[in-house]
């Protein structure tokens, strides 16, 4: 609450917002923590770019939406950048979609520069000024990732906006993408203050951080897990950024991200062959049947299936599974892959089941049916992530009785707990970044799913966590009204 025991207002900045724009992770938590928020009692609203298609998917999707009579405008480059806001209601959460010239392009640009980087320090002016067209203005910015990094700048350092109300909130989903580019012309241009480009504040290395920025310039900051929250600030994780992450520890907090439940429901999911839950478990045989089917495999094999659905990025720790394809075909397993990234990640992929064609398989791209039957159909989830913020994909894959493996780190750390620990847990882990530590954690598994009253029993304990976003929400909530204190 306020001072005045008035609901506290918070603006989500954000340019991904899942079902209608989403990259990775921040597009989930945007298209479902919000509503989280609303039912906690903030009055939380979003505004995001309307990217290419995405007023299409909103009307695809039977939202009803209106056209704001105020357009938003923003100064920038010495010219006016104006858009159009369409208003629709998300989950029962005020959505604003901006409509410009700006938001034509790619979503996010493969080389970061000036002219690229543009299309989102305009952004962050027009949700600035959102406030004036909607007539409500939010006690708080909550701001995610590099994208939307400029708004704390501007309210820090603008020559306008620092004039502006208004607390910030920048959380970090993965601080592997920071926003860095040359400076020039975009100090001039953007309508930062020269004090603004300084070791202390955006300045990294010669070039405009915008992430660093963000980070020094915000109110608070915030990461999407405890574990990660502390990892960033050693050289380890983040090099060169760890040192200001480090002095800006103060005023960071961990907070696990959660599931939209209702979505990722296996007792209720309209894109699987056969419904189940922790009471009924025998659809699940069904899902894996129909997988094994999907992949060439035969339907009947009691192999364990082994899923990984995932972008093939570095980050994922995919040069780790095809470096061990011999290996987990020995075990007898099945391994199936969804997912598409670096061509030297997806080559290595192919060549491992082009050797193995009897135990793996490759499914190249991004299907957002198949995903939900990789993660019925399977026996267990692989992700031996060589960082990971928080992660989603283990907690799904949990939900549905798919049990992890994964490497003790961030998120991952913070929700799947080893079942040879004296208390128990709900999936399999391993410490070190390398095949032997990966192949020691997956061996366990495919021994262990042998014992069909032990494996039902680890099922059944990662089926039964509360991944909801209750929690998160709640501590969301509780950073919001310390802010306002």
């Amino acid at each position: 609450m306020t001072k005045s025991g008035s609901a506290v207002k918070v603006l989500f900045v954000t340019t991904e917002l899942a079902p209608f724009s989403k990259v990775g992770g921040l597009g989930d938590v945007a298209g479902s923590l919000p509503k989280a928020l609303r039912q906690a009692g903030v009055d939380v609203r979003v505004v995001t770019p309307a990217w290419p298609g995405v007023l299409e998917s909103v009307a695809a999707s039977g939202l009803k939406t209106t056209t704001v009579k105020t357009k938003v405008y923003a100064a920038y480059d010495w010219r006016i950048h104006s858009a159009t806001v369409i208003k629709a209601d998300v989950k029962g959460v005020p959505t604003y979609f901006l409509k410009a010239e700006d938001y034509t392009g790619d979503m996010y640009p493969s080389q970061l520069n000036f002219w690229t980087a543009s299309p989102f320090a305009v952004f962050c002016m027009q949700a600035l000024e959102l406030k004036d067209a909607i007539e409500w203005e939010p006690d708080i910015y909550h701001c995610h990732d590099w994208t939307s990094a400029f708004l704390p700048c501007a309210l820090a350092w603008h020559r306008h906006y620092r004039q502006t109300s208004g607390k910030s909130i920048m959380t970090l989903h993965n601080v592997a993408y920071q926003g860095i580019f040359e400076p020039s012309p975009f100090l001039e241009a953007s309508g930062l203050e020269p004090w603004s480009f300084s070791s202390s504040t955006m300045e990294f290395y010669g070039q405009v951080n915008l992430l660093k920025g963000g980070i020094v310039a915000a109110t608070a900051v915030s990461t999407v897990s405890p574990t990660y929250a502390g990892e960033i600030q050693t050289y380890e994780s983040t090099r060169e950024l760890s040192g200001i992450l480090y002095q800006q520890r103060s005023k960071l907090r961990g907070i696990l991200n959660g599931l939209d439940t209702k979505f990722w429901d296996p007792n209720g999911d309209k894109a699987i062959p056969a419904k189940f839950s922790p009471k009924d478990l025998k659809g699940k045989a069904a899902c894996k049947r129909a997988l094994l089917e999907r992949a060439g495999f035969d339907p009947d094999t009691d192999a364990p299936v082994i899923v990984c659905v995932s972008r093939l990025v570095e980050q994922k720790g995919f040069d780790m599974v095809f470096n061990a394809a011999h290996q987990i075909a020995e075990t007898g397993a099945k391994l199936l892959i969804l997912g598409s990234g670096n061509d030297w990640i997806e080559n290595g992929i192919i060549q491992a089941a082009e050797a193995n064609p009897q135990s793996i398989k490759l499914f190249k791209g991004y299907d957002e049916p198949l995903s939900h039957l990789m993660y019925a159909g399977g026996d267990i989830f692989l992700m031996p992530s060589v960082f990971e913020p928080c992660g989603l994909s283990q907690m799904i894959s949990m939900r549905y009785g798919t049990v992890p493996v994964v490497r003790e780190v961030g998120g991952l750390r913070d929700t799947v707990f080893d079942v040879d620990r004296p208390e128990g847990g709900n999936g399999f882990t391993f410490q070190t970044c390398d095949v032997d530590g990966m192949m020691w954690a997956l061996r366990r598994a495919v021994e262990r799913y042998r014992d069909k009253a032990a494996w039902k029993k680890i099922m059944l304990e990662g089926m039964r966590e509360d991944f909801t976003w209750d929690k998160s929400a709640g501590l969301y909530k509780d950073m919001y009204e310390d802010l306002m204190q």
